[in-house]
Parts: C-alpha cells; sequence; structure tokens
C-alpha cells in the first residue's frame, strides 16, 4: 500500500528526532562560504559524518526519494542541524547514475549500496590539462592486458579526490578510432599502485581539487561501466547527473542569503532603492533556480542545464550585491563576521564553472534539445 502524505512526514519526523538535533540559531559569524578553507582534521571529520548520516538516510529509505517526496523530506531537514553531504556528492550523483543506467548486474551489485550507503567515496576522473572544456580530447590511454586494463595519464580539477575510494575514470581504449568513438569509461581503485594525487591550492585557501597521475595502474574490466569503446555514452549519463546535482546547488546557498544581506545593508545605513532592486533580482534568481528543481514535465538532462544556468545567475546577482552592501570591508577581517563573506565571493566562480560554464550548457540545450545547428568545432 502506497504511504499517504501525511505518513510519510511522520515518518519522517520521527526519524529526524531520533538522530539531528535542531538547527542552531544563526549567529553573526556565521560561514557562508561555497568552498572555504578546511583543515585535514576537520575535512575527515566532516567525511566521517557525512558517511555515517548517509548510511542512516539509506538504511531508514531517505536516501532515494525524488519528485514531492524529496521536496518534502528537504523541507523538514532544513529544520534540523545535519551533517554535510558535500564529499560523498559525487559518488551518490555522478558515479552512481552511470553505473546505475550503464553498468554490467555485477558492478551494481558490488558498487552501488556502497556509494549510496556512503561506504564509497569517489570523484570524476574527465577533465585533463591543456583539453579546455573537450572532454573528448582524452589522451590517458589504457592498453588491454589479459583481464585488465593498464592506464597511463593524467587529469585534473578532480574534486574530492585526495579522500576517494574509487575514481570514474574517460580513458582512451581505440587511438584510431574518432575521439569520442574510442572511449571507455573505467571505475579506478585510487588506493591501487601508480595512483598520485596532488592538490591544486585555490584563491579560497582551500585545495577542494587535485591533480591525479596514473602510472600503469592495473584497472580490471569487470570494472568496465558499459561497452569498450562506448564510454562517451555513460560519461553523458554522469555529466547531466552532474549538471542536476550542481543545478540543486541552489540549496548550497544560505537559505537566508537575501535576508542576511538586507540586514547587512541596514546595519550599514545602504538600504539604498537600489539596494533594495539588486536583492529583489537576487531573490527572484534564487527563487527560479529553486523552482526547475521542483518542475515535472521537463526533460531531466534539459532541466539540469536550465537549472545550472539559473544558480550560476543567482551566484553572479549575489557576488554583486554582496560586494555592493560589504564594500572594502571584504577585505579585511574586523571580527564581527562580515569577512566570512570574502569565502563566499572567492568561492562562487569555481561553483559556476564546475559542470560547465554558462557557454556549454547554452550550447548542449541549442543542440541537443532545440535542434539547432551545432557549433563549428
Amino acid at each position: 500500500m502506497t504511504e499517504s502524505p501525511d505518513a510519510f512526514e511522520k515518518r519522517a519526523r520521527a526519524f529526524l528526532d531520533a538522530h539531528l538535533p535542531p538547527r542552531p540559531a544563526r549567529t553573526p559569524s556565521d560561514r557562508v562560504a561555497l568552498l572555504e578553507e578546511i583543515d585535514p582534521e576537520r575535512e575527515a571529520g566532516t567525511l566521517r559524518a557525512a558517511k555515517r548520516w548517509q548510511g542512516l538516510l539509506y538504511d531508514a529509505g531517505f536516501a532515494e526519494l525524488d519528485g514531492e517526496r524529496a521536496d518534502a523530506f528537504a523541507a523538514l531537514l532544513s529544520r534540523y542541524d545535519a551533517p554535510d553531504l558535500q564529499p560523498l556528492l559525487v559518488g551518490l550523483h555522478i558515479v552512481a547514475p552511470a553505473i546505475r543506467a550503464h553498468g554490467s548486474d555485477d558492478l551494481k551489485r558490488r558498487y552501488l549500496r556502497p556509494l549510496l550507503r556512503g561506504e564509497l567515496t569517489a570523484c570524476q576522473l574527465f577533465s585533463e590539462p591543456d583539453a579546455g572544456s573537450d572532454l573528448a580530447s582524452v589522451r590517458t590511454r589504457a592498453v588491454r592486458d589479459g583481464d585488465s586494463w593498464v592506464v597511463t595519464g593524467q587529469k585534473v580539477w578532480s574534486s574530492g579526490a585526495h579522500h576517494a575510494d574509487l575514481g570514474e575514470a574517460l580513458v582512451r581504449t581505440d587511438p584510431d578510432a574518432p575521439k569520442h568513438k574510442g572511449l571507455t569509461l573505467l571505475l579506478v581503485d585510487m588506493h591501487a599502485p601508480g595512483v598520485e594525487v596532488r592538490p591544486l591550492r585555490q584563491m579560497t585557501g582551500g585545495a577542494s581539487f587535485n591533480e591525479v597521475f596514473l602510472s600503469e595502474v592495473r584497472v580490471p574490466d569487470a570494472d568496465r561501466i558499459g561497452p569498450l569503446n562506448g564510454g562517451w555514452t555513460a560519461a553523458i549519463t554522469s555529466l547531466s547527473s552532474e549538471r542536476a546535482a550542481l543545478g540543486g546547488t541552489v540549496d548550497a546557498v544560505p537559505p537566508d542569503l537575501v535576508e542576511r544581506l538586507a540586514e547587512q545593508a541596514r546595519r550599514r545605513g545602504v538600504l539604498t532603492p537600489a539596494a533594495r532592486a539588486r536583492l529583489g533580482r537576487l531573490d527572484a534568481a534564487l527563487t527560479a533556480a529553486a523552482q526547475v528543481n521542483r518542475s515535472a514535465g521537463l526533460d531531466p538532462a534539459a532541466a539540469a542545464s536550465i537549472s545550472k544556468l539559473l544558480v550560476n545567475r543567482a551566484l553572479a546577482l549575489a557576488v554583486e550585491a554582496a560586494s555592493a552592501v560589504l564594500g572594502p570591508s571584504l577585505a579585511a577581517d574586523l571580527g564581527d563576521g562580515d569577512h566570512a563573506w570574502a569565502e563566499f565571493l572567492l568561492g562562487a566562480p569555481a561553483l559556476r564553472i564546475a559542470g560547465g560554464t554558462d557557454e556549454i550548457q547554452r550550447t548542449i540545450l541549442a543542440e541537443r534539445h532545440l535542434g539547432l545547428p551545432r557549433d563549428p568545432r
């Protein structure tokens, strides 16, 4: 029998009450960073908490909700002080969908449950140096050796690779085929011999991204996602899921962002008509981005690109509003909590680029969903 909305809400509330404290009242020093500097000990603690919480969600049946139930659960969860699941985002929302859609039954059996429970973490090994946004320009080679592949190459901009157990790697298995045809998607053991991860320091001071060197790393053919030389199709599934997940990062923006900026403007005496108009545009952009995430009837791939565009627009407006309101105080920590906004401004550009720039999203919508002529390449 289908559970009624009231019964679902009652069960969800009981679960949350049993496992989480209420969300504490906000203080002026609350962090608003999108990508913040975090020391290794704190990062390890965040990862442990995320794994434990995801395991509880999975076991209780709240890890794979969609539609109205996902919205209802998110609304309830917003009232509680829940662990941050960001360290598990790639495994949950990028790698798992590709395995579910293209993996063999054996691959699904071995990896889906551990990923969805948070037991395994994952990273994406797609981008390469000098390739820019052309993900199909893959130079990392995989050569067949019996029942395994020997992988050699370099990947870059891999979020969370420094704590990942698995790497979803797009590799070239047929160097003579057209660039989109000779690719295969493999799951790499990030603890295997030959894997080296080096952090990339970003302007926020943190190191969320990494470059990964693969030196004759052996990968069993049983850990292949999708058909041999058919990796581009499987990769598109991951990329679409990534856009959807990053489009959903509107939820990562503080829910009271507009209110907090208005409060800052009021305190400084700069809540002018122009400032009110700027905050109004920001509020409208955040509302639009959230609405697309909840819309029914849209093609999921198109919705992902639209959502990503709207989130990027909201982030740009948020940076503009924060800069106008806070002004020079962004550059100095005066002990009143204002300097926390500097990390918001420094982290926003990376989040806007992640998962594809605005230009890439518009090209996807134009070519794949509107049937417009392809850009010359």
